[in-house]
């Protein structure tokens, strides 16, 4: 899936994305996450087969607030930094959009954020089996990181 970058900041400054919530709850983190996960993944797939920029956000039960993203964007920022998007791109390409796994939590590292790129959307609906796998092994990691992260960050 390709996208000229201005449609994709014109969807994302409109807000026209399609985007879902998943609600964890403490008693979850000790269960699969594959089910927990699967609606995502399926809203996901449904929304990118029809070439709708998506994302899916996880919301955690931890004392620190924190949130866990999958996103199809065009760079390795989150959809709120748009502006920032636009100024590192060339609104006139025409680019790949790829899944982003973006894990955000004060205590997680100074700046608060953590961006990895899961895989192109191209790949996740050419082996949804096969990315799905590699993402919730990421998200789990994400999970441990972020119970056996310190209250606060000095």
């Amino acid at each position: 899936m390709k996208i000229k970058t201005q449609d994709f900041l014109d969807q994302v400054r409109a807000e026209t994305f399609t985007s879902d919530q998943i609600e964890i709850k403490q008693a979850d983190l000790k269960k699969d996450m594959t089910k927990l996960l699967a609606p995502g993944y399926q809203f996901l797939l449904s929304n990118l087969k029809e070439n709708q920029i998506s994302q899916f956000k996880l919301m955690l039960p931890f004392e620190v607030p924190a949130t866990i993203e999958l996103q199809a964007g065009i760079i390795n920022l989150p959809f709120e930094l748009v502006d920032k998007i636009a100024l590192l791109t060339n609104s006139e390409d025409e680019v790949p959009v790829r899944l982003y796994l973006i894990t955000t939590a004060e205590n997680l590292n100074k700046s608060g954020m953590r961006i990895d790129e899961m895989a192109t959307v191209t790949e996740f609906l050419a082996k949804p089996t096969e990315i799905e796998a590699k993402i919730t092994t990421e998200i789990n990691q994400k999970l441990v990181e972020l119970q056996e992260a310190p209250a606060a960050l000095e």
